[in-house]
């Protein structure tokens, strides 16, 4: 496994290689061989899934926690082959559990997820393979207020994906998996396994769209316990490069932070996304 993370990783050295030697020759035409920034991303964002890359704020309606993620995927470059596109990205999301009470902020979690993807693009299809480390960790805040020791949860992990475009529901579908080649506290159970969709995107107002979304991820981690996601939204203001997103999400199954992985919860969440 570890000769496949260095294999990855020389993929990705040789990628931006070529990408600084074409450089020289029209980078910022969109029909150039190079582009270095590009503002479209090749692959769609896993709308539901609770680890996605977004700036988010999510306020849990059963009780006085919030989930805030602040981050995001940018893509840093990208080749265009024969009508096909090639891009290497950026995705680094930090990812906290709080809890508000009046006059007051605590924050109990904090989790930390890089990916570093490179996506291809052959029309309705979207192919993804990375590398990626998450790491989850109490705050001093929890320590002090649940009196737990915190329990060292690192996955860095590998991961194959892909999506299809499907013009009947307006969307698309995709499914993935993560191999994990270095986990804490537990090993030797290195599988997840990833299926979902967004679809609708049904026009409400010249800046207004309905959507709905779903997320199924199963972890061998937890003995192929699952954690299932259905959101349903609208996406404000959709000609613009940055969307905006006003969601409910029902969230069931086993806990995606941490320091809580053995948990299983219910959750009912209202949240506001930017997506960029």
């Amino acid at each position: 496994m570890q000769k496949l993370v260095g294999c990855l990783s020389n993929m990705f050295s040789v990628f931006f290689l070529i990408a600084v030697i074409g450089h020289r020759t029209h980078a910022q035409d969109s029909t150039a061989f190079v582009q270095y920034f590009p503002g479209h991303k090749v692959f769609p964002l896993f709308t539901a899934d609770g680890l996605a890359h977004q700036l988010s704020l999510s306020r849990i309606t059963e009780n006085r926690d919030w989930i805030g993620a602040i981050g995001g995927s940018i893509p840093m470059v990208q080749l265009n082959v024969n009508n096909n596109k090639i891009q290497g990205s950026v995705a680094v999301t930090v990812f906290n559990r709080l809890i508000k009470t009046p006059g007051n902020l605590t924050v109990y979690t904090v989790d930390y997820k890089v990916d570093f993807p490179i996506d291809i693009r052959f029309s309705e299809l979207a192919l993804r393979v990375a590398v990626g480390h998450i790491s989850c960790h109490f705050a001093d805040d929890a320590i002090e207020l649940f009196g737990k020791h915190s329990i060292q949860h690192v996955n860095d992990y590998v991961t194959l994906a892909g999506s299809y475009d499907i013009d009947a529901i307006r969307g698309y579908v995709y499914g993935g998996f993560n191999y994990s080649y270095g986990t804490q506290p537990i090993q030797n159970r290195p599988w997840l396994l990833q299926i979902g969709a967004q679809f609708g995107n049904i026009p409400l107002h010249d800046e207004v769209t309905l959507y709905g979304a779903l997320d199924v991820k199963t972890k061998q981690e937890v003995g192929w316990g699952s954690t299932r996601s259905v959101q349903v939204g609208v996406r404000l203001f959709p000609r613009l490069n940055y969307g905006l997103r006003l969601a409910y999400t029902l969230r069931m199954g086993y806990e995606d932070r941490g320091q809580f992985y053995l948990n299983q919860t219910t959750l009912n969440l209202l949240s506001a996304f930017i997506d960029f």
